[in-house]
């Protein structure tokens, strides 16, 4: 079980590099949304793209952040029918949750890559003022669900060997 702890803490690494990546983002679509309302009021003269550029950060900003907020117990999780249920039915419970979100986000990922295969074929780009590829934001999605769903899996070996995750005070939980 150290080495699956130890496993899981390296990757932890690479999860805190997409989080940072994605609170970079959040910071840059903030400036530039504050300079195109800026720029718009004062001179009449908007920042082009921003638009476009925004709808393209937030799916960033969301999916490589998902497999993080797992790592650290931060999903929303509710226990109204499992939290007077002695300990072993709840670990088997939380493990088989586990399974269930690698099994859902891993065909998610699988669907995201066909996406994004289709979408580099294609040639397809983002149309508005600013035209971009959309091939890579289709990938960094697929990459933050295969994040997640290695999150999932770690978690759920971890549970299963008796393990326990990072997890919110019981006062936080519904």
């Amino acid at each position: 079980m150290r080495s699956l702890e130890r496993l899981r803490h390296l990757y932890s690494h690479i999860l805190k590099t997409c989080g940072l990546f994605a609170g970079l983002l959040t910071f840059a679509v903030m400036c530039l949304v504050v300079a195109n309302v800026a720029l718009r009021y004062s001179v009449n003269a908007p920042v082009a793209g921003t638009l476009e550029l925004t709808e393209g950060a937030l799916p960033l900003i969301v999916f490589l952040s998902l497999a993080l907020t797992q790592y650290n117990g931060g999903h929303i999780k509710v226990v109204l029918l499992t939290q007077n249920l002695p300990a072993t039915p709840q670990r088997i419970l939380a493990v088989l949750a586990m399974l269930a979100g690698a099994l859902l986000f891993g065909w998610a990922a699988y669907a995201g890559w066909l996406t994004t295969a289709k979408s580099i074929a294609i040639g397809e780009i983002e149309r508005g003022s600013i035209r971009y590829p959309v091939w890579p934001i289709k990938a960094a999605v697929c990459f933050g669900m295969i994040l997640l769903t290695i999150q999932f899996l770690l978690d759920a070996m971890l549970l299963a060997l008796g393990g326990t995750l990072n997890e919110p005070h019981a006062e936080e939980q519904i």
